[in-house]
């Protein structure tokens, strides 16, 4: 299954690290204390947040239920038809969700200003692609 999450968040100085971080957990339960926040300057020169915490076993694969539960019907299916783009070569899968979306409490997909999240295979579910079949299978469960 899932060894462990990484998630990355960057937060531009016109929004809310309170709210975002308080969505977080109130949708996936990751507690904001969980969150370690460093500061940095955009290409323009702005102030921006990069947020990133991560999350052990139990948290990853409850975070990715969540999501999958969260996700509407379209969304699972874009992510299914498109799954090769998910993986990298380590076999880590990644999903980008819409960062404005879940701070109204909507979960969606996103490439632009999201909420970038790896997940890392346990090594023995990192061979002949049974972690990949695996997040398949959770996506195609009703």
């Amino acid at each position: 299954m899932i060894l462990s999450t990484t998630i990355h968040v960057v937060v531009h100085a016109t929004e809310d690290i309170a709210k975002i971080l308080s969505k977080m957990n109130e949708l996936f339960a990751i507690p904001k204390d969980k969150f370690l926040i460093s500061q940095a300057r955009g290409h323009w020169g702005n102030e921006i947040s990069l947020l990133k915490a991560d999350c052990d076993y139990k948290e990853s694969n409850d975070l990715l239920g969540r999501i999958i539960s969260l996700l509407r019907t379209n969304e699972k299916n874009y992510v299914l038809h498109s799954i090769s783009d998910s993986f990298d070569e380590k076999d880590n899968f990644y999903i980008r969700l819409d960062k404005q979306d879940m701070c109204n409490g909507i979960i969606s997909l996103s490439d632009h200003d999201s909420i970038r999240i790896r997940f890392k295979p346990i090594k023995e579910f990192n061979q002949n692609n049974k972690f990949r079949d695996h997040v398949i299978d959770l996506f195609t469960k009703k």
